[in-house]
């Protein structure tokens, strides 16, 4: 895997989460990537080996020793599947990061209840946690109120929580292509102007429920904060090359990417956050533009809560393949 000079600088002050999915970098190519942007995380696919994980890991310390960023976990993902249970999910999850053996990683769980309930163990380990994916603000809170739940078991057992900082991935590019394909069936000129609307204004949702949970001013977020908590990090994921109004495919992380947040690519995707910087405000007016969407939605006979349901995989659900739904993006 090859990586140009532009791609190594692209991000500039973008938080990056990398995904290293499709393949990981030569040692020295990757060790660009994260002196030449801000790295705040990175995910490897089930199918890479404890020795490529031992070496991302490696690199990434390294970095963070000399200072040149890679400040984030290295996310494991464990084998697993939608209607893997708790139990299983945590004794996988767990094994892998012990096989492993490397300081500064993360493991990988399902956004869906069981996923909820092993998260809540494995932070009580001491093992912090990456959500993939989410795809509404309901599932965001539900994770945060699992997180917070774990945070305060911690703090009051003593243990410092710098190091349970941990993530969730909003996926973006599947919910829309979702959505817009129950509009089109719906087929009036109505139905298809709302097309490309549904992921941004559920990520908008998201991120203000993050605001409010995480705010300063909460006493009990504060006390978290100041045993050396982190929020729990959104990652805007799957985003394709689906932009609002299908326009150009910055636009659609610039609409969402802000300092305390971060935005899921490939190394060689770099080349798109070229130009972009973090947004410094918040959209307004999202809770009651969602109300409207969803109101439109229900209008023509379309389910969000089913549509979500469904992209998240919840066993009992009859969800269709993910690489359909999101265009070949799983």
């Amino acid at each position: 895997m090859t990586t140009s000079a532009k791609e190594r600088t692209a991000a500039g002050d973008v938080p990056v989460w990398l995904d290293l999915q499709g393949g990981v970098p030569a040692a020295a190519q990757l060790r660009s990537l994260i002196a030449g942007n801000r790295i705040v995380g990175a995910g490897l696919g089930p199918d890479a080996t404890v020795a490529t994980a031992r070496r991302v890991c490696d690199t990434f310390r390294t970095a963070r020793e000399e200072g040149r960023g890679g400040q984030g976990a290295v996310v494991l993902s464990p084998t697993v599947s939608p209607d893997t249970e708790a139990a299983e999910l945590v004794r996988r999850a767990a094994s892998l990061a012990d096989r492993t053996d490397r300081p500064g990683t993360a493991v990988r769980l399902p956004s869906n209840d069981a996923g909820l309930t092993a998260m809540g163990v494995l932070l009580g380990r001491g093992l912090p946690v990456h959500l993939a994916t989410c795809f509404s603000a309901r599932r965001y809170e539900q994770a945060a109120a699992a997180y917070l739940a774990a945070l305060e078991r911690a703090r009051a057992e003593g243990h410092d929580l710098g190091g349970l900082a941990s993530t969730v991935a909003f996926g973006l590019r599947p919910l829309d292509l979702r959505v817009d394909a129950l509009l089109d069936r719906a087929g009036s000129a109505e139905a298809k102007a709302l097309r490309g609307t549904a992921a941004l204004l559920a990520a908008r949702l998201a991120h203000r429920s993050a605001d409010r949970i995480f705010d300063a001013g909460s006493p009990a977020w504060r006390k978290l904060a100041a045993a050396g908590a982190r929020p729990l990090r959104l990652v805007w994921a799957e985003l394709g090359g689906l932009a609002p109004g299908g326009g150009d495919p910055a636009r659609y992380t610039a609409e969402l990417v802000t300092a305390d947040t971060a935005v899921a690519v490939r190394p060689g995707e770099l080349g798109s956050l070229a130009g972009l910087r973090p947004r410094r405000g918040r959209p307004c007016g999202a809770h009651e533009a969602a109300e409207h969407f969803d109101a439109c939605l229900d209008w023509f006979g379309i389910g969000a809560q089913d549509v979500v349901r469904e992209l998240e995989g919840e066993p009992g659900t009859l969800a269709p393949d993910r690489a359909q739904v999101a265009g070949g993006v799983a």
